[in-house]
């Protein structure tokens, strides 16, 4: 369910995501940022690796969504949910880990971004729930 418009591709309800754009701007990992259009960003790292990375504000972000924004977008790297009153499933972020694919809050990828599989990140708290839960080693 989208947090401010019921269609493709769930904009931020400020019409932009100034935010995210900062944050990748003064990242020490991120060489360059480029806006594709529909929340689809190119991020380049220093290493030279191209990321692309779907930006949105999705109330709950799960696998019908995903779904959804591959359908439009194609290939994605990572899926960023950036409004701190929105997120993502469990079930989502660790279907899409072991494929290789990352699914993050923006505080979580500027973390990420520091590891070269970045898309495996995860936080101490989520790593103690998903090894409590039995769902990671």
């Amino acid at each position: 369910m989208a947090a401010y418009s019921e269609n493709f591709p769930w904009p931020n309800s400020y019409g932009h995501f100034n935010f995210f754009e900062q944050r990748m701007q003064a990242h020490g990992r991120v060489h360059e940022l480029a806006l594709l259009g529909d929340g689809l960003y190119q991020i380049t790292r220093p290493d030279g690796s191209v990321l692309r990375v779907f930006v949105c504000e999705c109330y709950a972000y799960g696998v019908a969504q995903y779904a959804e924004t591959v359908q439009n977008l194609g290939h994605l790297d990572a899926i960023i949910i950036s409004s701190v009153w929105c997120g993502y499933t469990n079930e989502l972020k660790l279907e899409r880990r072991d494929q290789g694919v990352g699914v993050f809050k923006i505080a979580e990828f500027m973390g990420a971004l520091y590891h070269k599989d970045f898309w495996r990140y995860l936080t101490a708290e989520q790593r103690d729930y998903f090894r409590e839960k039995g769902l990671i080693q």
